[in-house]
């Protein structure tokens, strides 16, 4: 995963590789075989944005990766 800081707003993005990974274990997810990133305010750890357009992805399987993505974000931000 890859960390970008935005101000009050920071970005992960998960490769296609990771997500290729993370399908193996919700291989029903639904998730496209390609690069997706989740923006989020670093205030609360809200959900902003998600690249590309989310429409047409299972929700559970974009929920999971959504949620490791951001437990990932807020440890690199209280690591610095």
């Amino acid at each position: 995963m890859r960390y970008t800081d935005s101000g009050s707003l920071f970005t992960v993005g998960v490769s296609r590789r990771e997500v290729e990974a993370f399908k193996s274990q919700y291989p029903c997810s639904g998730l496209p075989n390609r690069a997706i990133s989740f923006q989020f305010e670093k205030r609360n750890g809200d959900i902003v944005d998600i690249w590309p357009d989310s429409s047409g992805f299972d929700g559970s399987g974009l929920l999971a990766l959504s949620q490791d993505a951001q437990a990932w974000g807020m440890k690199r931000i209280t690591a610095r």
